[in-house]
């Protein structure tokens, strides 16, 4: 019986009954004890050791829970007595009077001592005497005295003896019941608990018979006890030397002379009360003590490591500026070590331009004038490099207002200095740049008149500066021909919001006309509204005067070298045609006499490709555009009467000798033989020369391609390796004809798979590569097996004989966010080779942890290894608690985790054990071994114990079939029922998976099972991809749980998962929980399940089914 716990109700009826049978016979061994020594002895009762056993049960259980206890007491109490001194009325009135007795002073006790904690002091402890032994014993002794009064006694002696005895049984022996805790039994320590009780029981017998006035001397070694042990130990001396004392005078060891007109039989037992008190006092006095102790250490502790860990430099700094005491991060901001910074003062390594200011504060800081201070300050590094600061300074002062030392925390402000003075220079930049440039600079804040300008305003308006700008007379100095376009266009900008600009004419007072040009932004509120404009005004007048007066001149510089072999025409600077060779002429279709004067788009007409698009003129990019077409343009001219060039177009600008563009010319080069030619070349430089796909340099740029659409238009491809199986030995056996002609054979029937769309190409040897444009994974799979199967079935004849081959195929994918072609193919690779290496004929899509598998594979196990581990049982289970946040002792379940025991004396760790596993594709037979032992093995005992267990599944597990039927068979025969089983899974196999592990969770939740998530917080989209699946519980990534005590992000994120999961039904699991703090924080968001080190800590499954720990459901 465990009287350890509070006095809440947290025990069903049927522990009630056993904890209340079990004091009940405590009760009755203590009350024949108590007889026996009333028999023996030549005296009345000498000690009553049940009514404080019965306190003790009583003051740790609830108030309704009272009456059975009650009830079971008195029936021991009398019993015992019936036993020892046969049938009386007389016991069940004196048993009626102990119950009533235990039932007040129980009900005092709760009224005024702590709960948990009842005596935790010297205060609870005088409370405790008072309502315990001095208030309750008289009542009692007063009801006994009167209701059961003693013939030829008065009054006084049996109101007295029941008094000592009462008092001595509750002072010596509930204490210990009131004290004890389950957890002080581990921090026992017997060895000094054994000691010290025989050094007291013999030196207390010795003085008791050797000694005169014994007690003075026994009150020695319990007052010892009480100072140098602990409140239980010392309690349970003083106990056992009260018992000693009380046998020794009840068998006839002790004989003392009592004046009996006085106080009687009680005088004998007197100083046993009389040494009990002082020794009982003395050890809540060192308690207290103690416990003061211990705070002022923890205080210290925290103290330090917030020193010491603080992220922030912190130093404690003597009166005389010794830095007495200094963090990490106060060495490293001043890149001084420990012993270094220990020599100096703070005024040596101050800035000197710093240090006058930094005094000023610390005497009057020292002073009392002030109670701390802030400024920023820089200190010289060991580098003698500066550094800006941010420093706070306080003072700590013994009780007699003394200065002891100073507590500095600075704060690293160096980056942020820099970029104030960068933001400083960019204003000064921006403000001299405006003033050079005649920029002028205005705001306007809508809904009010008037508007804001600078200086350069004024005088681009030629008004003065007394004047106030205003809408009104802003508009009033635009032109007529302008007013209307520009305040149109100033209500347009109002309502789309988007940076603006628009052109303009002023009238100058003085007279003349100022081309102006605006240009501005909209600002917006929090709301999207806008609340005002800000802009330039520019002169634009110059320039437009110079563009209006450029001159016009053409020239017309005509080339008639008519054995020239290129084409060439010319235009002018509206690109007309001014001039055509005859070269030009037969190859455009048209005469000069027809051509002269026509717009060159119309004479002249390129593609991109015979059958590509249409091309922009170069004559119209050189002019008006400035630039030329793209070099890898295959332009075609089209001729009038329908023929067609191959052509290269080079134009050059004609200018006058001020370089004025004035037309332009344009070269045309038939170039049909030549490119003719380099298509020939491209297409062998570019495709392979046996099965004329595309080669690996044609592939790669085709990736690099897809790489680029995704990352445009937010696409999905899929990137393929496909390896053939079995080709070598083809190629030794048959030759290697058989090898190419298999080779081209593979390559069509592979083509005839593809959409146009797709990219194939030979990469080398029995290797292929394939993209597969905006396409899904799932759907590369499919399709890729569906290949795989063909070849696999597809049979290959030469000379006679027929041959069969394999494939095996390795998938990755194209997102927005891929970058690099390389990472992609060592991806596709990496799949490939997991495909090969997990029996060949697989298709296998790669995961972001196969890449660190294959470059550890030379750590992993062999797949020989890993199935002699899980065959010769190398396994053993593990389980950790799972609690509610504000009731960490209800356990909910149980988490079940897997321990590898190395099969030699080499350490192996379970992520390496699961690391070969997935890539032998062996997690489903660990899951069977899982699956067995909690199904059959210990499928009864977990069942009798009334506990759940949380079984983790794989996600190759989940997809696998004949796991699926095992699974379900052994579930349907375990004698464990479906509703202690709860089925962990990866988020991955509700959300990509739906079709095949979404159905085969729910119909084990439909037998029963429930469901845990893992996962969860990647993002938080996936809320809305459920589908419907019933979740029971969601557990939350554990990288926002370890920080979210500290870290806002990681709270606020945990905050949303949290709610979001509460939306859809779901209970929510966080962990690992390491300390209160983490606690505390997932307790405040409103997590329903935690688990962690704080919670309860990780222990094998045989040793909690073999512990006395029942589930309650």
């Amino acid at each position: 019986m465990d009287i350890s716990a509070t006095n809440q109700p947290v025990s069903p009826q049927g522990s009630l009954l056993t904890h209340s049978l079990l004091m009940a016979i405590a009760v009755f061994l203590l009350a024949c004890l108590c007889l026996l020594l009333s028999i023996e002895s030549s005296y009345f009762t000498p000690l009553w050791f049940p009514t404080a056993a019965i306190i003790m049960f009583l003051y740790r259980h609830p108030l309704r829970s009272w009456p059975l206890p009650l009830l079971l007491s008195g029936i021991s109490i009398c019993l015992a007595s019936f036993i020892l001194f046969g049938f009386s009325w007389l016991p069940v009135k004196l048993t009626l009077i102990n119950l009533l007795e235990a039932t007040v002073c129980t009900l005092l006790l709760r009224r005024v001592l702590h709960p948990t904690d009842p005596l935790n002091g010297l205060a609870s402890w005088l409370k405790f005497v008072v309502c315990a032994v001095i208030f309750t014993p008289m009542l009692s002794a007063f009801l006994a005295a009167s209701w059961v009064p003693q013939p030829g006694q008065p009054f006084w002696h049996p109101f007295s003896i029941w008094f000592i005895s009462e008092a001595i049984g509750v002072l010596s022996l509930a204490p210990i019941g009131l004290v004890y805790q389950r957890s002080m039994l581990k921090a026992l320590n017997w060895f000094e608990l054994l000691l010290t009780l025989m050094g007291t029981l013999t030196f207390a017998y010795l003085a008791l018979l050797n000694l005169p006035y014994p007690f003075t001397f026994v009150i020695l070694p319990l007052l010892w006890a009480a100072i140098s042990l602990p409140r239980l130990e010392a309690f349970i001396i003083c106990f056992t030397t009260t018992l000693m004392i009380t046998i020794m005078i009840s068998i006839g060891l002790l004989h003392f002379q009592t004046q009996k007109q006085f106080l009687g039989d009680i005088e004998i037992y007197l100083p046993l009360l009389l040494i009990l008190l002082p020794a009982h006092s003395m050890s809540m006095v060192m308690h207290a003590f103690r416990v003061e102790k211990n705070h002022i250490v923890e205080s210290e502790t925290r103290f330090r490591n917030a020193l010491e860990y603080s992220a922030i430099g912190m130093a404690l700094v003597s009166p005389e500026g010794k830095w007495l005491q200094v963090n990490q991060a106060l060495c490293k901001l001043l890149r001084y070590p420990p012993e270094i910074l220990h020599r100096l003062t703070f005024q040596e390594i101050t800035h000197a331009d710093d240090l006058h200011a930094d005094l000023i504060q610390w005497q009057d800081l020292f002073d009392g004038h002030i109670s701390s201070y802030t400024m920023e300050k820089r200190y010289i590094r060991s580098d003698g490099e500066s550094v800006w600061t941010l420093l706070a300074v306080s003072l700590v002062r013994d009780p007699s207002g003394q200065p002891l030392y100073f507590i500095a925390q600075v704060e690293d402000i160096n980056e942020l200095k820099r970029t104030e003075a960068e933001n400083r220079h960019l204003m000064e930049r921006i403000t001299l740049a405006n003033q050079a440039g005649g920029i002028g600079v205005w705001e306007w804040v809508l809904g009010d008149e008037k508007l804001t300008w600078d200086k350069r305003m004024f005088e681009l308006y030629e008004l003065s500066p007394e004047q106030t700008p205003t809408i009104a007379l802003w508009n009033s100095l635009i032109l007529p021909e302008d007013r209307e376009r520009t305040m149109q266009q100033i209500s347009t900008i109002t309502t789309h919001h988007r940076p603006f600009i628009m052109e303009f004419r002023i009238a100058l007072r003085l007279g003349g006309i100022r081309h102006i040009r605006g240009q501005g932004n909209t600002i917006l509120d929090e709301h999207d509204r806008p609340v005002r404009l800000i802009g330039t005004n520019i002169d634009m007048t110059e320039i437009i005067s110079l563009t209006e007066a450029l001159h016009e001149e053409k020239e017309r510089l005509h080339i008639t070298l008519d054995a020239i072999g290129e084409g060439v025409i010319s235009t002018n600077s509206e690109m007309r045609v001014t001039f055509m060779n005859p070269i030009a002429e037969q190859m455009s279709g048209w005469s000069l006499e027809l051509a002269l004067g026509m717009p060159i788009t119309g004479v002249i007409r390129m593609t991109n490709g015979k059958e590509g698009p249409e091309v922009e003129n170069p004559v119209q990019c050189c002019l008006q555009e400035g630039k030329t077409l793209p070099q890898d343009y295959a332009l075609v001219l089209h001729s009038r009467d329908g023929r067609h060039f191959d052509v290269q177009a080079s134009v050059s600008p004609l200018k006058t000798l001020e370089g004025d563009v004035m037309g332009a010319v344009m070269v045309l080069q038939d170039v049909s033989a030549s490119r003719e030619l380099m298509k020939k070349l491209s297409y062998s430089a570019s495709h392979d020369a046996l099965t004329n796909l595309q080669n690996r340099t044609s592939f790669e740029k085709s990736l690099k391609n897809a790489i680029i659409s995704a990352a445009n238009h937010e696409q999905r491809h899929a990137l393929v390796f496909l390896d053939l199986d079995r080709f070598k030995a083809v190629n030794d056996n048959a030759g290697h004809a058989a090898g190419d002609a298999l080779l081209k054979e593979i390559g069509q029937l592979m083509q005839r798979q593809l959409r146009n769309s797709d990219c194939l190409a030979r990469l080398g040897g029995d290797e292929f590569g394939l993209l597969l444009l905006d396409c899904s994974l799932e759907h590369a799979r499919m399709l890729m097996q569906q290949m795989v199967t063909q070849i696999s079935e597809h049979p290959f004849y030469w000379e006679g004989k027929i041959y069969h081959v394999g494939a095996s195929a390795g998938i990755t994918q194209i997102s927005a966010t891929s970058s690099k072609s390389t990472e992609l193919l060592a991806q596709a690779d990496i799949a490939c080779y997991t495909a090969k290496h997990r029996g060949r004929g697989q298709v296998y899509i790669y995961e972001a942890r196969q890449k660190q598998l294959m470059e550890r594979k030379h750590e992993l196990l062999t797949r020989e290894e890993l199935t002699a581990i899980i065959d010769k049982r190398q396994l053993k289970l593990r389980v950790k608690a799972v609690s509610p946040p504000k009731t960490p002792l209800a356990v909910c379940f149980y988490q079940l985790a897997l321990q590898v025991i190395p099969p030699d004396e080499h350490a192996l760790t379970s992520d390496a054990f699961f690391s070969a596993a997935q890539l032998y594709g062996l997690l489903p037979s660990i899951d069977r071994w899982m699956v067995h032992q909690i199904l059959e093995l210990h499928a009864q005992t977990i069942h009798q114990k009334g506990i759940s267990i949380a079984l983790p599944l794989a996600t190759d597990s989940v997809l696998d079939s004949e796991f699926q039927h095992y699974l379900q068979e052994q579930l349907a025969a375990s004698t464990l029922p479906c509703q202690a089983i709860l089925l962990i899974v990866d988020e991955t196999v509700i959300l990509d998976h739906a079709e095949n592990g979404g159905g085969f969770i729910r119909r084990l939740q439909q037998m029963g099972c429930k469901l845990i998530v893992n996962g969860f917080g990647h993002n938080l989209n996936v809320f809305d991809q459920l589908n419907g699946q019933k979740i029971d519980y969601i557990r939350i990534d554990e990288r926002f749980v370890t920080n979210v005590h500290s870290n806002q992000m990681d709270e606020l994120m945990v905050s949303m998962i949290n709610g979001a999961a509460h939306r859809i039904h779901a209970q929510t699991l966080a962990g690992p929980v390491h300390q209160q703090a983490t606690l505390n924080a997932l307790t405040a968001i409103g997590i329903d399940l935690v688990e962690g080190d704080f919670i309860a800590q990780e222990q094998p499954l045989v040793d909690l089914l073999a512990g006395g720990y029942f589930g309650i459901r």
